[in-house]
Order: C-alpha cells, then sequence, then structure tokens
C-alpha cells in the first residue's frame, strides 16, 4: 500500500490509484469549507482522519472484516466508515463511473463529521436516511443528474406514501426490489439545502432527534413536491 498524507487526511491505496487519489484529495479541499461552516467547527474539532482505497473486493472486505470485529459490508457497497475511519472500493475498469467514485471519499467524510459531531457528542442513536442525504447533497453527486431524471425517481418515490424513512436504519434495507434508498437521500437532500434547511435541522437533531424521526416523511414528501415544482 501507498501513504499520502494532507492536513487532514491519512490515505493508504492500492496501486494505479496515484491520479484518482489526488482528484478525490482536491475534492475533499473544496467541499470542506462547506462542511465546517454547517458543523460550525475547525480542523481540531474533528482531527486527521484516515482512509483506504482498494481496488480488489476481496482485500476491500477483508480489511473492513479485520478492523471492525469480523463486519463486513453488504455487496453493493463501495464506500464505508467501519471503526471511525474511510474504506473505498474503486473499480478501474469503469473508466465511465471513475470520476463519480472520486467522490466517494467527502461523502464518507460528511458520515464521519456526523459521527463525531452530532451522534457521538449528543449521545443520538443514527439516523441514516438524515445523514446520508445531507451526504448525497455534499459529495456533489446530484450535480450531474438532469432535473427530467430527478423528476422521473419522484413519480417513483410518490408511491411510498406511507413508507417508515426509519427502517433505513438498517442497513438491508436500503436498497430493495422495491426501492433505491439513494434515491430517497438524493432528494431530501437536494430540498434541504436547496432551501438552506441544513443548519436548522442539524439543530432540530441536536434538540429533539425523536422529533426528526417523527418527521422524516414529511420531509421526503416536502422534497418530492420541491422537486415536481422545479423548471
Amino acid at each position: 500500500m501507498k501513504q499520502t498524507i494532507t492536513k487532514n487526511l491519512i490515505l493508504n491505496y492500492q496501486d494505479g490509484l496515484d491520479d484518482f487519489v489526488n482528484t478525490s484529495i482536491n475534492i475533499v479541499d473544496e467541499k470542506t469549507p462547506l462542511i465546517k461552516e454547517i458543523f460550525e467547527c475547525n480542523d481540531i474539532c474533528v482531527g486527521q482522519l484516515k482512509a483506504s482505497f482498494f481496488t480488489d473486493r476481496n482485500d476491500f472486505v477483508n480489511y473492513i472484516s479485520s478492523i471492525s470485529g469480523g463486519h463486513t459490508p453488504p455487496s453493493w457497497a463501495t464506500g464505508c466508515f467501519y471503526n471511525g475511519e474511510i474504506q473505498t472500493l474503486i473499480d478501474l475498469n469503469k473508466k465511465e463511473n471513475l470520476e463519480y467514485q472520486t467522490h466517494t471519499l467527502i461523502h464518507e467524510i460528511v458520515h464521519l463529521y456526523f459521527n463525531k459531531l452530532i451522534y457521538n457528542k449528543y449521545e443520538i442513536d443514527r439516523i441514516r436516511w438524515f445523514d446520508e442525504s445531507y451526504a448525497c447533497y455534499i459529495d456533489g453527486h446530484i450535480e450531474n443528474i438532469k432535473i427530467e431524471n430527478l423528476k422521473e425517481i419522484c413519480v417513483k418515490l410518490k408511491s411510498l406514501n406511507d413508507f417508515d424513512m426509519n427502517t433505513l436504519d438498517n442497513i438491508k434495507n436500503v436498497r430493495t426490489n422495491n426501492y433505491n434508498g439513494y434515491d430517497m437521500f438524493l432528494t431530501v437532500g437536494k430540498y434541504i439545502f436547496e432551501n438552506n434547511l441544513e443548519k436548522k435541522y442539524l439543530k432540530i437533531l441536536k434538540n429533539n432527534p425523536k422529533k426528526i424521526r417523527k418527521i422524516g416523511l414529511k420531509i421526503l414528501s416536502k422534497a418530492i413536491s420541491y422537486v415536481e415544482n422545479l423548471n
């Protein structure tokens, strides 16, 4: 494994990922000021984060298992944050998706900020749909999705009119034959950030996490309506 150390990161990575790692670092540098503003923190709050990049799935899974007491990620997962560090699987054979994959590091960093500055600090059980919505917006993936495609996603989401967002806390429920939880995360994230609600909802989470759990479906409904009315 090679290693690159920056002010905020210790990055270990397998051969062939030099350019990928450098691009990922640039994205982190670009997005970090936004994260710090939202969480109202500085470099000292979280400290130097560790991340490992893999090109082989077996290495990826075995490493996670070795640091997490035998836990393994879902078959579809390519970015994780077990044991307070980041693990990323990169598929170099999918050249068309490499740019998309370079945003995985910043996505997982958002999760670690949530863990360190919200969940652990305030002793709150993780609310997956909430922090995933923030991570899916901040990482920039949604910038490449056309409005018409988002609206198509929302048509599918409207059929989930009695869906309990809190069932997504179980990783097995994030992707099923009936829905893709990441469609919800992208939609909710877009609504929250483009309506300047990110700090408001974070404040509610800190003070009243039960309220956030109760209004999950309401927020999703508002997010769907917001996207439907976009030009």
